[in-house]
C-alpha cells in the first residue's frame, strides 16, 4: 500500500475506542478507484491552477530542471491559492476523499468530520497540499 505520514504541526486530541488519544501525524494513504469521484475534481482543479499559471508565464522559463519534475505540497498549495477558481470546493473534496479512508489519524483512526473540526486549518490545508503533491500530480505530470 503506497502511504506517507504527515507530521501535524497542532496536534489534537481525539477519541479512538474510547480512550483520549493526542494526534500527532496523520497517514495519506493512495487512492483506489472507489475514490474517483472524490479525487477527479481536485485534480481537474489542480489541472486548471497549472494551465492558468503556465499562460501567465509564457516566455517566463525560470523554472528549475533538477528537482525531477517532482512538486511539494507547498508548492501545490501556492499554485492553487493564486488559482481564479473555486479553492474551498477543492477543500470540500479533500474532506469526502479523506473520510473515504485516504487519510489515516495517527495511521489507524479513519478520518471522521468530527476529527477534522479538530485539526488546525494550516494543518488540513498541508496535508492536502501534500496528498495532491504525492498521489495526484505525479500522474497529471508524467502522464502515469
Amino acid at each position: 500500500m503506497d502511504e506517507v505520514q504527515v507530521e501535524l504541526k497542532k496536534p489534537f486530541g481525539y477519541a479512538h475506542k474510547g480512550d483520549m488519544r493526542e494526534a500527532s501525524f496523520v497517514t495519506l494513504v493512495a487512492p483506489t478507484f472507489k475514490q474517483m469521484d472524490k479525487i477527479v475534481p481536485i485534480k481537474q482543479a489542480f489541472t486548471a491552477a497549472v494551465k492558468q499559471l503556465q499562460e501567465s508565464d509564457m516566455g517566463d522559463s525560470e523554472g528549475s530542471d533538477d528537482d525531477g519534475g517532482k512538486i511539494t505540497g507547498a508548492q501545490v498549495l501556492q499554485l492553487l491559492y493564486v488559482w481564479d477558481g473555486n479553492l474551498a470546493g477543492v477543500f470540500i473534496h479533500a474532506q469526502e476523499l479523506f473520510k473515504s479512508g485516504a487519510a489515516l489519524v495517527d495511521g489507524e483512526s479513519k478520518m471522521t468530520m468530527p476529527v477534522m473540526e479538530k485539526m488546525a486549518p494550516n494543518d488540513f490545508e498541508r496535508i492536502t497540499g501534500e496528498y495532491i503533491a504525492r498521489f495526484l500530480a505525479p500522474s497529471l505530470m508524467a502522464g502515469d
